[in-house]
């Protein structure tokens, strides 16, 4: 009984392998067209992971993830697209093999040299058929396996992260001797996922040494676990036990490679204009009206470049990651109303014991506003959302109404943070030169 039940399950997956390529063409098709409608939903997520960035720290661990997604999607799109194409390709052999069977090299009466050339390279069209059919399958496997393993990394990298948090927090709070454990713990992980991964990339050479085979095992079950290899463990050993299968996981490595290469290439095509041109510069960012809302920008705004009502509106944007060192110096007696960096629900608002026009007056300290280099005096400050850049900040409207007609400029100089000699000191750097006219 169980024997026959085996066959007939056997039979399915043969007749399924048959009629494979239909699945993979609906799989390809439906997958292209989620990738193409999620693109922009892509670009607006990478805004609010950067944008948490600005606040803490530990938001920068949500960079590595994202990044995994956005590797994804590009291997997912190139691979499925390539992958389509070549099926298409592949019936459209079909199709040709329908109305002329075998190539007639006869017909065709090519001379000798490119006679013997052709057929040498053109052994049958039915097996230019067979080993597109087996290039097409293998592309579609290939692609998901990267996907893996791009996870996988992802992985092993947080790994990594997790524990350099963990011994600079235990350097920082803890007493050293924990230390001692950490740190050899740490290298042993590096090296360890050095290994693993060298055995990856080699098909498993360090497996087939005898002598190293049974230290490295613990190894093995230690990394496949982390990474969650054992997924995808049966479709990478069932690439590389053919030499055809092998050929395209060697050629994982040249792949990544060249991806990377062709994702971080950029052109220069102006060769006097240089890179750092402020304040010299009219910038797009700079200006309410004309910021394309597709990258995160750390200066200041304003609405618009043309103020046709006297007035400017002015937004200053608040980067904890950097400010919450200049307000502590600068106001050491103002007790944070935040305390944490993740909550579950509604946050108790009767906590904040924040008195907020103190912290009003020590935000505004760390602002002065010049227009044409002269100081303006008195400006007030209010605490403000950004409805367009979705940061917050301060605000103020400043008046400009006695000004000439034609072009004028804001210039913000903003207090930093720095360790001079050893102590610490504040210190006002200009960061914004913000052109304007004035109708």
């Amino acid at each position: 009984m169980d024997n026959h039940k085996n066959k007939s399950f056997v039979k399915w997956l043969e007749i399924l392998q048959q009629e494979s390529w239909q699945l993979e063409l609906l799989i390809s098709g439906f997958a292209i067209f989620l990738l193409a409608s999620a693109f922009d939903d892509l670009g607006s997520f990478e805004y609010q992971i950067y944008l948490l960035t600005t606040g803490n720290d530990y938001f920068q661990t949500l960079i590595l993830p994202f990044q995994i997604i956005l590797g994804a999607w590009y291997v997912l799109m190139i691979n499925l697209v390539l992958h389509v194409l070549l099926r298409g390709l592949w019936i459209s052999t079909i199709g040709i093999r329908y109305v002329s069977n075998e190539i007639d090299f006869k017909k065709l009466n090519f001379s000798p040299k490119f006679d013997h050339f052709l057929k040498k390279k053109i052994v049958s069209f039915d097996s230019y058929i067979e080993r597109l059919e087996q290039l097409c399958s293998i592309v579609f496997g290939f692609t998901f396996l990267i996907i893996f393993i791009l996870i996988s990394t992802g992985l092993f990298v947080i790994g990594i992260i997790f524990m350099a948090l963990s011994i600079e927090y235990t350097e920082r709070y803890l007493h050293n001797g924990w230390l001692v454990l950490l740190i050899p713990v740490f290298i042993l992980y590096l090296i360890g996922g050095i290994v693993y991964c060298l055995d990856f990339i080699t098909l498993g050479w360090i497996k087939k040494r005898k002598r190293i085979a049974t230290l490295y095992y613990p190894v093995y079950r230690f990394f496949s676990i982390i990474t969650l290899s054992f997924v995808y463990r049966p479709l990478y050993y069932n690439l590389i036990d053919n030499r055809y299968g092998r050929k395209v996981v060697l050629f994982l490595i040249p792949y990544m490679l060249i991806f990377t290469m062709i994702s971080s290439m950029s052109f220069e095509t102006h060769s006097y204009l240089p890179e750092r041109r402020d304040p010299e510069t009219l910038g797009n960012d700079y200006y309410d009206d004309t910021w394309d809302g597709s990258t995160l920008i750390f200066s200041a705004s304003i609405g618009s470049k043309f103020v046709t009502n006297g007035f400017i509106e002015l937004f200053l944007p608040y980067n904890g990651r950097t400010d919450d060192q200049v307000i502590k110096l600068l106001c050491p007696d103002l007790v944070p109303a935040k305390k944490g960096v993740f909550f579950l629900g509604k946050r108790d608002m009767a906590r904040d014991t924040m008195n907020a026009a103190k912290a009003l007056d020590c935000h505004s300290q760390r602002f002065r506003l010049f227009v044409d280099d002269s100081l303006i005096q008195n400006v007030n400050y209010r605490f403000y959302d950004h409805l367009q850049r979705k940061n917050q900040g301060l605000g103020t409207i400043l008046d400009v109404g006695s000004l000439s007609r034609g072009e004028h400029s804001l210039r913000i100089d903003v207090l930093f943070y720095e360790s001079l000699n050893g102590k610490d000191t504040l210190i006002f750097k200009p960061t914004d030169y913000i052109p304007f006219w004035k109708e």
